[in-house]
């Protein structure tokens, strides 16, 4: 070791210095407390001797110094003193001593306190270049988390429309990553998708899931596919990449306020509440479904429940991280305590906000156990449009040019596969005129619609006229749907650009042309008008005329025929 020898008496120092070179040390001396700290300064011993009378600064004042200059280092410092007064002895240790040697000096008492000294400066060293270990790797920590926040931000957040006029949503995750996965998106013919998920665990695995899954839903939905593809798209993407003990209870809600239809899927979440004008409850949703990311799907596993929406429903999704939210007793928030809410004699619109102040009241200052999800969907609200307007795809700015594509779609094919999301992104991808992708997705929907239901499955759109018949008729559609076994439908669509007189490309006219196998139907006797028509069916063939320039029906109505306009 090296040490610093501060003493004014030389006789003391010499006698210091032979002991301690003897056993091996480099010593340095300094004769007072100013020089004391210079020398410290410039030669930073690992150990200080010190006396504490001395001229210009006594030893307390040096050792105060020196301890304050050394910082973060530990610099073991023994005084050296003839009194052994507890006052003394405290003024010592008060100074930033670390031990004290009596004069006069024995070797062995001498070494084994350097000794000692030595150790504890070993271990003191040790925990410092511990200490700057684990600093290190929580910064590095802090960056990762920060890039995982920022890709979550983009990923989850990225289109995502929690801010529709007919949600309210309260989430409050247990750390910085949120485990509930909480988004919606409007698909091209303006229905609202919606989806919670709540992943096994907690914090940044959890959110590690909800990243790849939230990309598939705001993808999928734009691209208009069905609330069933989503589940059998994300369910695969979990299967695929997350590992086995990771899956996500999910609920996925389709709000048509077109058709005046909801749409329900759960897989694990707690029952979906649905409320009428009082607040009672008039229907529960329950998870009759596996999580997502447990296994495989089957055609059964991605059956829809559907329900007829009314202007006076609400309906409320929740994690269980609600219910099971414990209170500073350990007593958790339970279902009784939620349901009671739910009693019909209170006003509907502030059910939700009341059932955060319970839980808000309940809960103190206990510490959080789960995230927590809570959404209601306001049906009377379902129609109105998002704060800026209905969000839009990026879509490509190509000038009107002419093209042809055509489609045969079978019974094989049409029983496992929806064609609309095909069809329409094809169109998109030669042609994708801004702000007609919802129009031409609707006319693509309706034709395609009508033409499976009417025409191949000979479904009667009249059963929709009552709640019973409404729920029949799906039910029919998928028992019919699964059980075809041959038709087909045909579908073409050619543009051609509309030029002005000097030559300029203005927009375009889509000429689709549509067959099925069907029978058809006398469509001399469709009158439908849309302002007269607020039920759940026989409004798509008034739909279409509203936003085509042309609808022809030739043979016996399974040929349609229409022109949809466009300028730039």
């Amino acid at each position: 070791m090296k040490i610093l020898i501060v003493d004014d008496d030389r006789i003391n120092s010499t006698i210091l210095n032979r002991l301690l070179a003897r056993d091996g040390h480099a010593v340095v001396i300094a004769h007072d407390g100013v020089a004391g700290v210079e020398v410290f300064k410039k030669e930073q011993p690992d150990l200080v001797l010190m006396d504490i009378r001395m001229p210009r600064m006594n030893g307390y004042d040096a050792a105060r110094e020196i301890k304050r200059w050394v910082a973060n280092r530990f610099v073991p410092i023994i005084f050296l003193t003839a009194v052994t007064d507890e006052e003394s002895l405290v003024q010592c240790i008060d100074a930033g001593g670390d031990d004290f040697l009596t004069k006069p000096f024995n070797r062995t008492i001498l070494q084994a306190k350097i000794d000692a000294m030595e150790r504890i400066r070993r271990l003191h060293g040790e925990l410092r270049r511990q200490k700057e270990k684990v600093e290190r790797h929580q910064e590095q920590l802090q960056q990762e988390m920060e890039v995982g926040q920022h890709l979550f931000a983009k990923i989850v957040s990225a289109g995502n429309l929690l801010d529709a006029p007919c949600l309210k949503r309260w989430t409050s995750p247990m750390s910085v990553f949120n485990g509930d996965l909480l988004v919606a998106a409007y698909n091209p013919a303006g229905g609202l998708y919606i989806m919670l998920g709540d992943f096994t665990g907690h914090g940044l695995s959890a959110a590690v899931g909800a990243m790849p899954l939230a990309e598939v839903f705001y993808e999928m939905t734009a691209q208009g596919f069905s609330l069933s593809e989503l589940v059998e798209a994300m369910n695969a993407k979990l299967v695929t990449v997350m590992p086995t003990r990771m899956f996500c209870a999910a609920c996925l809600i389709e709000v048509d306020f077109r058709q005046k239809s909801l749409l329900v899927w759960n897989g694990g979440l707690p029952d979906v509440l649905v409320t009428d004008h009082s607040g009672r409850v008039v229907r529960r949703l329950v998870s009759n479904r596996l999580p997502l990311g447990v296994a495989a799907l089957t055609r059964e596993d991605r059956k829809m429940e559907i329900m007829e929406m009314k202007p006076d429903h609400r309906v409320f999704l929740y994690s269980d991280g609600l219910i099971e939210a414990p209170n500073a007793d350990g007593e958790m928030f339970g279902l009784d305590r939620l349901m009671s809410h739910f009693n019909g004699q209170g006003q509907p619109d502030i059910i939700f906000d009341t059932i955060l102040g319970s839980l808000k009241t309940f809960r103190g200052d206990a510490e959080q156990s789960d995230d927590i999800s809570l959404l209601e969907i306001d049906c009377s609200r379902a129609g109105e449009e998002p704060p800026g307007g209905m969000p839009r795809r990026s879509e490509k700015g190509l000038p009107p040019a002419p093209w042809e594509i055509s489609f045969s779609f079978h019974a094989g094919t049409l029983k496992n596969v929806d064609p609309l999301p095909t069809v329409i992104n094809a169109v998109m991808s030669i042609q994708a005129p801004t702000g007609h992708r919802e129009r031409l997705y609707t006319i693509l929907a309706e034709l395609l619609s009508n033409a499976l239901d009417h025409g191949l499955l000979g479904l009667d759109t009249d059963m929709k006229k009552t709640p019973t018949g409404f729920i029949e008729y799906y039910s029919q559609r998928e028992e019919r749907l699964a059980a075809m076994e041959s038709g087909f439908i045909h579908l073409s669509l050619m543009h051609e650009p509309v030029v002005t007189a000097d030559g300029r490309k203005i927009g375009g006219a889509i000429r689709i042309r549509l067959q099925d196998s069907g029978p058809g139907f006398d469509f001399n006797k469709v009158q439908s008008r849309l302002e007269d028509n607020c039920g759940h069916g026989g409004r798509g063939i008034a739909l279409i005329r509203s936003l085509c320039s042309e609808l022809v029906y030739h043979g016996a109505g399974n040929q349609a025929e229409v022109v949809y306009q466009w300028s730039c």
